[in-house]
């Protein structure tokens, strides 16, 4: 019997003996941050440090950070090409951060019937994996 909280798994039959395989899957925080919406749906993205309003097609860089208890990342800051940092500056223990470069796109939210600036053609800039950073 499976518990509510157990992952599920596959049983590979075509080995001698079978083999119950995790399906998990890893990707680079460039893939899993693509198609990320950013900014306030209202008033739009804005740079962290300057203010400058972004639009779509504008070269952004955005900090990013995922906790090592949870699946999800956050995307609270972005940059213009002027105020980016780089290097994450304070690396926190247990989150994984990183700065990635791209532009903005535009992805349709379907639910809302709205479409949001979003996060498009990333390369990575700096990483700080969960086991650096200080205490709070």
């Amino acid at each position: 019997m499976v518990g509510k909280d157990a992952r599920p798994q596959v049983v590979d039959d075509t080995a001698s003996e079978p083999l119950i395989v995790d399906p998990t899957v890893s990707a680079a925080p460039e893939q899993v941050l693509t198609g990320h919406p950013v900014g306030p749906s209202a008033t739009g993205p804005q740079c962290a440090d300057c203010g400058t309003a972004f639009v779509e097609t504008d070269l952004v860089f955005a900090y990013a950070y995922r906790c090592a208890d949870r699946a999800v990342w956050d995307v609270p800051r972005l940059y213009c090409w002027g105020c980016a940092p780089g290097t994450v500056r304070t690396p926190t223990l247990g989150a994984t951060e990183v700065l990635v470069g791209g532009r903005l796109g535009t992805i349709a939210c379907p639910t809302a019937r709205s479409q949001r600036l979003c996060l498009t053609e990333l390369a990575l800039r700096a990483y700080s994996p969960p086991m650096e950073g200080g205490t709070l």
